[in-house]
């Protein structure tokens, strides 16, 4: 094979070609500020760069290969229906889901042709998929994805030969009483009564709609798709899928808008949570503030009635159009409200793009009602329906990070000169109140996990009470030093019950980077650098799983946490990225709206100092042009500093009891005794 190459859908710029950059003395450091870059810039996709997933064929219908089945949005209702459609294997075979609410489960059926040697792959797993055998099944599929469980609920071999490049009508008859029928040109192949399953201890349901996929190495066309109700035979559902617009149904064309997802090779998922950090890493390296923008215009797209933005939109589906699909999975982490919230209030410190916040104001505010209709009268802390970081009720996590997004709302809003500003502080600064007369367990020296579980500490409760100022310099300190008990190999669990020898228990670069930011407010500069090394570094160590990005989960040990599964590209694993500029070269912006757009910034590097740097550098990209730049070094225990920076800016430089006020000037450049 000569000339073969990649031609890639995402942006393809190197690392050291971005606008921010880091570097220091310890190159281990200089990989690390790069995983996290290089997982965001795989992370953030030009609006229509990504192909469709499927191809319309005028004559054959929707030709698909080596994917999922992809849900109709049409169907969400319906429930006891007869789904008909014709199918034509291309190579292998085919799978189509029915009953599947969006992003919900539902019921998978797969159809395995004859296998004829001369188009089956020499590595084809026939024990999964046997040839001239049907598969029902329920969960997410057919095989486990660790925490995606599937359940095989049927399987049966089909009396006859089912061939390539022949067309088949397929019928699948959902009835009441939990009836399921299929048939294959008018052949039953399998009957059973869905009571008699309970996968994972819930009955299976018969509400929800229908889609179409195909099993790896298997392609297939569809068309001709007809739905009734089972019962009286009326029609509620016809397409033939021979039109363009069956990609815009089924949530399969190009994506719709400039976004970042979860990781380059994961979910086809825009998740509101996990931009928290992608957000953060942007203003520190890529400088791709309209990946931001785009991003919460696409999410904004989401919000329901009470204020809510969906958790998890899909790429390929119109956003206005799927927010009422599923209610429980699509909105159903509230924690990701608070984080989504934030990921906005830092780009707004960023780049103080004041009229993108005037633009989207209301919309946030809808939200902030709705994060403020949780504080419970009675017990003053925040009481949420489901969070995925920590207790939804009276939690320390949710109601910390809920301090932290009312403090950033009333920053905000006096910024753009609403009249709100005073509300949000007010509503911050009683809830921080409570969580210090009701979380603090004085015999731990922390924060407890929730109000019904007080003897329990936890990494994100810890990490958003520093961070957000409930803490007092006291207990931050405290709090800091009783995360011992959350010491887990390289990292920390995320609660202190969990086993550490449990299968489940992994080491979150997600929530260990929320901590980074609250070590660092208890001043406890070797456990911060002790957890930079050692969660961080171990992403570079091996190198069959260095991937040069940073990594979903990892085990206590060090390797992926997931096994294969594992995404090793995730930029919730990239907090390191940003800490790295903001503390150890040192530059970040000011506190309060002093500090939007770095108009007033902070260089502070003593966390480099400590970590025994003889020099190190960072540059951050500016909004809407311009950078800001600071290099040091030390020799002889003397500092050498020299900053740039535009001139309408000022700021203050401090390390130990050093402190110096800069302003009226574009460059900078000074010693001092250390």
């Amino acid at each position: 094979m000569r000339n073969v190459g990649l031609e890639s859908t995402i942006n393809t710029v190197e690392v050291r070609d971005l606008p921010g950059a880091f570097s220091c003395s310890d190159n281990i450091l200089n990989d690390i500020w790069k995983l996290g870059a290089r997982a965001t810039i795989d992370s953030c996709l030009g609006k229509s760069t990504q192909p469709a997933v499927w191809q319309i064929d005028p004559n054959n219908g929707a030709y698909v290969a080596n994917q999922r089945p992809a849900m109709t949005i049409e169907g969400h209702s319906f429930t006891n229906y007869t789904l008909e459609f014709d199918a034509f294997i291309d190579r292998g075979g085919f799978w189509w889901a029915v009953a599947q609410p969006l992003a919900l489960d539902g019921l998978h059926i797969q159809l395995t042709g004859e296998m004829p040697s001369r188009s089956s792959f020499a590595n084809t797993n026939n024990t999964v998929t046997p040839p001239n055998t049907l598969l029902l099944a329920s969960g997410f599929g057919f095989v486990n994805q660790t925490t995606l469980p599937s359940y095989i609920l049927a399987s049966t071999k089909i009396p006859f030969s089912v061939k390539e490049k022949t067309w088949y009508r397929i019928k699948t008859v959902l009835g009441g009483e939990g009836k399921l029928e299929i048939s294959v040109d008018g052949r039953e192949v399998l009957k059973v009564n869905l009571t008699n399953y309970a996968p994972g201890g819930k009955p299976v349901s018969t509400t929800g709609p229908f889609g179409f996929g195909a099993w790896q190495d298997q392609a297939a066309y569809f068309r001709n798709a007809i739905a009734y109700d089972t019962a009286n035979k009326s029609v509620i559902y016809r397409n033939p899928l021979t039109s363009p617009e069956t990609l815009v149904e089924y949530g399969t064309q190009e994506n719709l808008g400039t976004v970042c997802l979860d990781g380059p090779k994961r979910d086809r998922l825009v998740w509101l949570g996990d931009f928290y950090h992608t957000s953060r890493i942007i203003g520190a390296s890529t400088g791709g503030f309209n990946y931001t923008r785009g991003t919460f215009d696409f999410l904004l797209q989401t919000q329901i009635r009470s204020g809510q933005i969906a958790i998890a939109p899909y790429l390929g589906y119109d956003p206005t159009k799927t927010g009422t699909l599923s209610l429980e999975r699509v909105y159903g982490l509230d924690d990701y409200q608070l984080l989504g919230f934030l990921a906005f209030a830092h780009y707004i410190r960023q780049t103080n793009d004041l009229q993108y916040a005037r633009k989207t104001w209301s919309q946030w505010e809808k939200q902030l009602s709705w994060l403020a209709s949780n504080i419970n009268s009675t017990s003053g802390l925040a009481d949420f329906g489901f969070t995925f970081l920590g207790a939804a009720q009276g939690g320390s996590l949710g109601s910390c990070a809920t301090v932290e997004t009312l403090n950033a709302a009333a920053d905000i809003a006096e910024a753009i000169g609403k009249k709100t500003s005073p509300k949000y502080r007010k509503l911050a600064t009683d809830l921080a109140r409570s969580v210090n007369q009701k979380l603090w367990n004085k015999a731990l020296g922390t924060y407890g996990y929730a109000l019904g579980d007080l003897n329990t500490s936890s990494v994100a409760g810890t990490a958003f009470c520093l961070s957000s100022d409930v803490a007092s310099k006291e207990r931050a300190v405290s709090a800091v030093a009783a995360l011992d008990e959350l010491q887990l190999g390289l990292g920390y669990k995320d609660r202190s019950t969990l086993d550490d020898h449990g299968i489940d228990t992994k080491i979150s670069p997600n929530t260990n980077g929320l901590l980074l930011q609250a070590i660092l407010a208890g001043e406890d500069w070797d456990r911060a650098a002790k957890l930079i090394y050692n969660v961080w570094g171990a992403m570079l160590k091996n190198p069959e799983t260095r991937s040069g990005a940073s990594w979903e989960y990892l085990t206590p040990a060090g390797q992926p946490g997931l096994g294969a599964f594992t995404s090793l590209g995730h930029p919730w694993g990239g907090a390191a990225t940003y800490i790295l500029t903001e503390w150890v070269a040192g530059l970040r912006s000011a506190d309060g709206i002093q500090g939007f757009g770095y108009k007033n910034w902070v260089v502070n590097p003593e966390l480099g100092a400590h970590m025994g740097l003889s020099h190190a550098s960072a540059k951050v990209p500016l909004y809407p042009s311009g950078e800001l730049e600071v290099k040091w070094s030390i020799k002889s225990k003397k500092m050498t500093v020299q900053i740039k920076a535009p001139p309408e800016t000022k700021g203050v430089f401090r390390i130990g009891k050093t402190k110096k006020t800069l302003e009226n000037d574009s460059s900078y450049q000074f010693t001092i005794q250390l």
